[in-house]
């Protein structure tokens, strides 16, 4: 692998591979290697470095990370297949190459905020409080004509069967 690692976190959900090399932060920060789009995230979230025993998490922020379904309180010797859990975002440790489908990805980049997508206006349309009142409002409104319906049918068959 050109990349010089010789283990990966590996993010399935968005098929992507960090390689650890050197000391890899984990964090919602643009100064962190991997960087995770989550508001439940803490800037500098966790560390993972190398040392003399292999690889060892680190949790650094105030936000709960698990290994295993373990909350991490103190460093943690990280293993084949261990899962680690931030926020939404499941990372899994592997001293395998991954595979060709893929992304390798050294570092993520924050997205300038002058080069970031404004939501566009249907989006804002839709997020409208109005919009979304009248939404609630449409679907109530479908609700009651068919609960209508089926009492003026029901009342019928009673009228029918009583002839």
């Amino acid at each position: 692998m050109t990349s010089g690692a010789d283990a990966w976190l590996v993010d399935e959900r968005w098929f992507k591979a960090y390689p650890l090399v050197g000391d890899t932060t984990i964090g919602r920060s643009a100064n962190c290697t991997i960087i995770l789009r989550d508001p439940a995230v803490s800037r500098v979230h966790a560390e993972v470095k190398k040392q003399a025993n292999g690889y060892v998490l680190q949790h650094r922020g105030s936000a709960v990370t698990t290994l295993n379904e373990t909350r991490v309180t103190a460093e943690r010797v990280l293993h084949e297949g261990d899962v680690i859990d931030i926020g939404v975002t499941t990372l899994r440790f592997t001293m395998s190459a991954p595979t060709g489908e893929m992304f390798l990805v050294s570092r993520d980049y924050a997205v300038p905020s002058d080069k970031a997508e404004a939501p566009t206006r249907p989006t804002l349309h839709a997020m409208h409080p109005i919009t979304l009142v009248s939404r609630i409002s449409v679907f109530w409104r479908r609700i009651l004509i068919a609960i209508l319906l089926l009492a003026m049918l029901l009342f019928l068959l009673a009228v029918l069967g009583a002839l």
